[in-house]
């Protein structure tokens, strides 16, 4: 049945959900959606070439077998709620890919975590239909077809305090929805009273330990030891990102980057973050929307960014060499 929430409107509820993406947070987040609604949902939207591909792999999350619904483009029906995990290279197709799954009244969230997907998004399908986010606070890690993690994290979801007005109101009743949604199936979340500010100190977090831990070739635990190099390394990193958040007016400091990294030191200090992954696996890595979007937005802002940009060629060498 429908819900009203407190301003009096209808809320209708959302019952499909489509995934672009069946990498770490596709499979993680769509756990508690299967748990929720049936094992029907959500689907996997894909090529035919990856569908037939997948189709064939048997999945595991920690351990348990998982049978999850994938459907091509063809195939799928417009959803309520469309979640995008993709990495950054593939965003572009996927734009195409999820192009039958998006109707008048689909929200779509990214589960991608730079800050530029939203407006990648916004421009191909709306401003009034994409709700902003981040997760934070797992060590998921995916090789093949096995998902494992001891820390499942959260979605952090909101509306930027800057939209324009009518896009506001149609956002904040779109994140009543989901919300809603989030708590009927038990995915956990925190709504976000200022989504950019926590993005952006996500997205701090990121720069210093993907890239780090990958040109490194390690794990969280010996990025995270003092006087390390590659400790060095990530927090000069992620201080860059801090001054650049300053300068758009984002109140991103000292106190942000010590935070951070006690969420860093509470995961697997054997996990690999995505990019350290990348790396093992030889896999195009998500370098140009971590170091690359910094570099971009130091040279606009006349910050200097020396760390991000020896990051990224050295992450460009390592590619090279697959």
């Amino acid at each position: 049945m429908p819900e009203a929430f407190a301003g009096g409107s209808i809320l209708q509820p959302i019952k499909t959900v489509n995934i672009i993406g069946m990498g770490a947070l596709g499979l993680l987040f769509g756990m508690p959606i299967r748990n929720g609604l049936g094992e029907s949902q959500p689907a996997y939207v894909m090529d035919a070439a990856r569908k037939a591909r997948h189709g064939q792999e048997r999945y595991t999350i920690n351990g348990a077998e998982i049978k999850p619904v994938i459907v091509t483009p063809d195939e799928a029906a417009v959803a309520d709620l469309v979640l995008v995990g993709v990495k950054y290279p593939d965003l572009t197709d996927a734009l195409d890919t999820m192009a039958s799954s998006v109707g008048e009244d689909t929200i779509i969230i990214s589960l991608m975590n730079g800050v530029d997907s939203e407006d990648i998004l916004a421009e191909r399908y709306g401003a009034e239909k994409v709700l902003y986010s981040v997760s934070q606070e797992m060590d998921a890690q995916r090789y093949g077809s096995t998902l494992t993690y001891s820390k499942a994290g959260q979605l952090c979801v909101g509306v930027p305090s800057d939209a324009p007005d009518g896009v506001r109101a149609v956002l904040a009743e779109k994140l009543e929805r989901v919300c809603a949604f989030f708590d009927e199936v038990g995915l956990p979340y925190t709504r976000e009273t200022d989504i950019r500010y926590r993005q952006w100190c996500k997205f701090m977090t990121n720069v210093g330990c993907n890239q780090v831990c990958m040109v490194y070739d390690a794990g969280y635990g010996p990025c995270m030891e003092h006087g390390a190099e590659a400790y060095a390394m990530m927090t000069g990193a992620m201080r860059e990102v801090a001054a650049i958040a300053r300068a758009l007016g984002i109140p991103v400091g000292e106190r942000e980057v010590k935070q951070y990294l006690g969420i860093l030191r509470s995961l697997d200090p054997a996990a690999l973050p995505s990019m350290g992954q990348d790396r093992r696996q030889r896999r195009r890595s998500e370098v140009d929307m971590f170091a690359g979007v910094v570099i971009r937005y130091g040279e606009r802002l006349g910050i200097e960014t020396p760390v991000n940009e020896y990051l990224l060629r050295r992450v460009r060498e390592i590619e090279a060499e697959y």
